[in-house]
C-alpha cells in the first residue's frame, strides 16, 4: 500500500551525471575538490530533514546550497504533509501569504528576539515560491529556541450548554462546534476573520448526540446526529450552503469524508446485541448516492476509516472482526480480516498507510496492537500482502482514541483508565515511550500538525500540552478548566480549541511566559533533535 501522490513522486528520479559534474567531483592525492552546489542538492534532496541538518553543518558551502534552496523546510513540509500531498494539494502560496499578514506575524513578533528575527526572514523569502514550506518549518523552530511557552485564552465561543465537540476545519479558517443547550441543539460553524472567530451559521436539531467533520480539503462539513440524519455542507463562493441531506436507518455516530471528497462513510450507533448498518455513500452528478452497506453488530462497533489515500476502509465490530475493504472498479471489496479474541473498538490507519493501530476493549484487559503490511511468497512465488501484528501493549480500560504524529513514527493513545501512552520507533522497534497521568479518564489525544507536540483532554478538568524534554515526553503545559474536558484540537497554526461541559468552547494560543519563576523555558522542555 505504498501511497504516492498523483503524478508527483516523493523523490526525483537519480540524475545521471555528466563528464564535466564528475570532473568537477574528483578527488586527489586526499586532497577534496569542492562539489558544484547542484551537485551538493542532488544529493541532499534525497535524504530526510535531520540527515539535511546534518549535512549543512559539513561546510559552509553545502549550508549555503541547502539553504538558498530551502531544503530543510521543504523536507520537513513533506514529511508532516502527507496526506496532503496524496490529493495533490500543493501550498497555495497566496493563501499562506494572506494569512501570514492577518495572523501569523504579529503572534511571532510576540516570541522576542526571536520572534522578530523570524519575522524578519520571513519579510525576506514573500517572494519564494518555497514560502508556505518556509513558515510551516519557522513557527516549530521558533518554539524550540522559545524561552518560556504559555497559552492565553484568546476567545470564548459557543452557547452555554454542553459543548460536546469541536474542531478546526484542516486549513485551521474554520471551527465547528457542537452543543447540547436545552430545549435546542446547536451545531455552529465560525470562521476566522480578521483575527477574530465569527459566527457563520447556525444549525438546530432535535436529536441530542451530534458530530461533525470537515474534508480533507475544508470545502465540505458533514454534520450527523442520533436521528439519523447527515446534513452536508459545501463551502461556495466564500459561503457555506447546505447541499444534501442524507437519512441513515440507524442513529448515527459519526460521518467521515475519504480524503478526496468523493466518498462518505456513515458509522451508526449500535447498541448491546443489535445490529447496524455501515453506509459508504459516493458524490455522483452533483448528488450523494448510496454505494455500499456493512453489517455491523453490538456496540464495540464504533469505527470506520479510509486509509490515506482513500482506497481502502477499515471496519470494527463488536465479535472481535476487523476488516479491511478496498475499492475496485468502482466497488467496494473485502480485502483482509484480522480476528481478534475481544470486542474491537477503534482501528487507524498511518499516515503512509502501511501500519494499523487497533484497540480491543475486554474489562482490565485492554489490548492496543501495531499491525504492519507486509509481503510474502506462496509456493507458487507469487507476493501475497498480509497484515503481521508488530506490537502489542495494554491499557486497564477503554481506549477512547488513536491518533497517529504526521511522519507515522509515533501514536498516542487515549484511554478511560486516566492516561495517555505514547508509542515510538526506535531502531525499528514499537516501544511505550512515555505515559501521561490524570486524575479521570483522557478522552482524547492528538498530535499537532508538526508532531512536536501534543494534547489530551480529560475529564479531571485539564488539558495538558506535552513535548519531548530532554528526549522524554512529558508534560510542560497544563491548563485548567471548571469542568471536564470532552474535546481538545491544535490548528495547524497552533491555536488549540478545548470543548468542557457546561462551558462554551474555549480558543487558546501559545505565547512567551514573562516574569514568571514557576514556568518553564521550551529550551528546556522540548528536545531541540528530532525525537527517535
Amino acid at each position: 500500500m505504498q501511497v504516492t501522490p498523483s503524478g508527483e513522486r516523493p523523490f526525483p528520479t537519480p540524475p545521471t551525471p555528466n563528464a564535466q559534474d564528475l570532473e568537477s567531483a574528483r578527488f586527489a592525492d586526499r586532497d577534496t575538490v569542492v562539489l558544484p552546489d547542484e551537485m551538493v542538492v542532488r544529493i541532499v534532496v534525497y535524504l530526510g530533514t535531520t540527515d539535511i541538518a546534518v549535512c549543512r553543518r559539513v561546510s559552509r558551502q553545502w549550508q549555503t546550497a541547502i539553504d538558498a534552496r530551502h531544503l530543510l523546510a521543504r523536507s520537513f513540509y513533506r514529511d508532516c504533509h502527507l496526506t496532503q500531498r496524496i490529493n495533490s494539494l500543493a501550498p497555495e502560496r497566496n493563501l499562506a501569504v494572506e494569512r501570514y499578514h492577518s495572523h501569523f506575524r504579529g503572534w511571532l513578533a510576540n516570541f522576542g528576539n526571536g520572534g522578530r528575527e523570524t519575522v524578519k526572514q520571513l519579510d525576506n523569502t514573500l517572494e519564494d515560491k518555497y514560502f508556505p514550506e518556509v513558515l510551516f518549518f519557522s513557527i516549530p523552530n521558533l518554539l524550540l529556541n522559545s524561552n518560556e511557552l504559555t497559552y492565553q485564552n484568546t476567545a470564548t465561543i459557543g452557547y452555554s450548554g454542553v459543548v460536546r465537540d469541536a474542531s478546526f476545519s484542516p486549513d485551521g479558517k474554520y471551527l465547528v462546534t457542537v452543543s447540547n443547550d436545552d430545549p435546542a441543539n446547536h451545531a455552529e460553524l465560525w470562521e476566522l476573520e480578521g483575527g477574530q472567530w465569527r459566527e457563520k451559521v447556525t444549525l438546530r436539531y432535535s436529536s441530542w448526540r451530534m458530530s461533525a467533520s470537515f474534508s480533507l480539503d475544508s470545502k465540505l462539513l458533514v454534520i450527523a446526529s442520533d436521528s439519523g440524519i447527515c446534513k452536508i455542507w459545501r463551502l461556495e463562493d466564500d459561503k457555506w450552503q447546505e447541499k444534501d441531506t442524507i437519512q441513515h436507518p440507524n442513529a448515527v455516530r459519526k460521518a467521515r469524508f475519504s480524503p478526496d471528497g468523493k466518498h462518505l462513510v456513515v458509522v451508526p450507533i449500535v447498541y448491546d446485541g443489535g445490529v447496524g448498518f455501515v453506509k459508504i455513500w459516493r458524490h455522483v452528478d452533483g448528488e450523494w448516492q448510496e454505494k455500499f452497506t456493512i453489517n455491523q453488530s453490538g456496540w464495540g462497533g464504533k469505527n470506520a476509516q479510509f486509509s490515506p489515500d482513500g482506497k481502502h476502509l477499515v471496519t470494527t465490530s463488536f465479535d472481535g472482526t476487523i476488516k479491511i475493504w478496498k475499492i475496485d472498479d468502482g466497488q467496494w471489496k473485502e480485502k483482509f480480516i484480522i480476528h481478534e479474541r475481544h470486542s474491537a473498538t477503534s482501528a487507524r490507519f498511518s499516515p503512509d498507510g502501511n501500519h494499523l493501530v487497533t484497540a480491543t476493549f475486554c474489562g482490565l484487559i485492554n489490548y492496543v496492537k501495531l499491525w504492519e503490511l507486509v509481503d510474502d511468497q506462496s509456493q507458487e512465488n507469487v507476493t501475497i500482502q498480509r497484515w503481521q501484528e508488530k506490537f502489542t501493549m495494554l491499557h486497564s480500560d477503554e481506549v477512547n482514541n488513536v491518533h497517529f504524529s504526521p511522519d507515522g513514527k509515533h501514536f498516542v493513545t487515549a484511554s478511560r483508565d486516566r492516561t495517555a501512552k505514547i508509542c515510538g520507533l526506535v531502531d525499528s522497534n514499537w516501544l511505550v515511550k512515555a505515559t501521561i497521568r490524570h486524575s479521570g479518564p483522557v478522552a482524547n489525544a492528538s498530535f499537532s500538525r508538526d508532531g512536536k507536540l501534543l494534547v489530551t483532554a480529560s475529564h479531571d478538568h485539564t488539558a495538558k500540552i506535552c513535548g519531548p524534554v530532554g528526549g522524554k515526553w512529558q508534560e510542560i503545559v497544563t491548563i485548567e478548566h471548571s469542568k471536564k474536558v470532552t474535546n481538545a484540537r491544535f490548528s495547524p497554526d497552533y491555536q488549540l480549541v478545548t470543548a468542557s461541559r457546561k462551558n462554551p468552547a474555549k480558543i487558546w494560543m501559545l505565547k512567551n511566559r514573562e516574569n514568571d519563576d514557576n514556568s518553564r523555558t521550551l529550551s528546556e522542555s522540548l528536545e531541540k533533535h528530532t525525537i527517535k
